[in-house]
């Protein structure tokens, strides 16, 4: 995740000065320890290396006893913003572990790569495409994410280095720095999920995500109108004051 730092710089930035300029008149000895801990644990964020285990690792005991301190103080405020910066860390130093047991992918062999360049790639979703180095371009032929079980979800996610949480009965829960995608399935072996909410990256167009979601044409889609899948017609909704996209038979708000 390399965009950590960032998403967590400027909303820590914000609060430590708005929480400090509050805070300087509290001269208790526990209060005084929790603004120190507090600076100490956002100068400790911002030089955060999101992708050294070792980095992360160091941040996370530094944020947890700025924790520890600051609820000793009752300082509810800046235990919430810690509490937002604790979790981060610890799901990012979680991907960290998966990625470093993750066996490495073995090269596809030429007939696999004529194989692939012939009838296509079923990992991926059909709609995309992918050159690999030395070979043609290989079509996706695999199913869209509004078509995946959850086993295949949750591998698809994975695989691009997302944190997967199930949630029973039947939810998957992803995220990525500011991306998140949850998919509600009817029961845990459901051929595909009846609802999935999109939360896209800053940047991203409702149609760009729908699109990707779906494989529909982003040029021909249009809001009130169902969008064709394999298992049938899926409506949808845009938030676009919020930014959240809902496809299928999503429950009540």
């Amino acid at each position: 995740m390399a965009r950590l730092v960032s998403d967590l710089a400027a909303p820590w930035t914000l609060a430590l000065a708005s929480a400090l300029f509050s805070f300087a008149a509290c001269r208790s000895p526990e209060a005084r320890a929790c603004s120190e801990h507090y600076e100490t644990a956002q100068q400790q964020v911002r030089a955060v290396d999101a992708k050294s285990e070792t980095s992360v690792r160091a941040s996370l005991v530094v944020v947890e006893a700025a924790l520890t301190t600051c609820r000793t103080a009752q300082r509810l405020d800046f235990v919430e913003q810690l509490t937002k910066v604790r979790n981060e860390l610890t799901g990012q130093l979680g991907l960290l572990e998966r990625r470093a047991k993750r066996k490495p992918r073995r090269p596809p062999s030429a007939e696999e790569l004529q194989k692939l360049e012939k009838e296509g790639d079923p990992t991926c979703p059909r709609g995309q495409a992918y050159k690999p180095e030395g070979a043609k371009e290989i079509r996706c032929t695999g199913p869209q994410l509004v078509e995946m079980t959850a086993a295949q979800a949750r591998a698809h996610f994975e695989e691009r280095d997302h944190r997967v949480k199930s949630v029973p009965p039947a939810t998957l829960e992803v995220e990525r720095g500011s991306e998140r995608t949850t998919l509600i399935y009817s029961a845990p072996g459901a051929a595909s999920p009846d609802c999935v909410i999109l939360f896209p990256p800053p940047g991203t167009t409702w149609q760009e995500a729908v699109s990707r979601a779906t494989g529909a044409n982003p040029a021909k889609l249009e809001l009130g109108k169902a969008i064709a899948s394999a298992h049938g017609p899926l409506p949808f909704s845009v938030d676009e004051k919020d930014v959240v996209i809902r496809i299928g038979r999503c429950p009540a708000r």
